[in-house]
């Protein structure tokens, strides 16, 4: 099996189930830890850019 990295994995679960990410992303704000907000905003961004680039994925 082929390793990948965090980011990678946490956009393939956010892209299998956005509204766990938008649940994440809610209670990360809550928490207002501003690193923990910078990485899950990048590990979104990546799981919906790649959507946006390609529907069928």
């Amino acid at each position: 099996m082929k390793d990948r990295n965090n980011d990678e994995a946490m956009a393939e679960l956010f892209q299998a189930d956005p509204s766990f990410g938008a649940e994440l992303q809610a209670e990360v704000v809550r928490d207002g830890n501003a690193d923990e907000l910078a990485i899950l905003e990048r590990q979104l961004s990546a799981a919906f850019a790649t959507r946006e680039a390609n529907p069928t994925f």
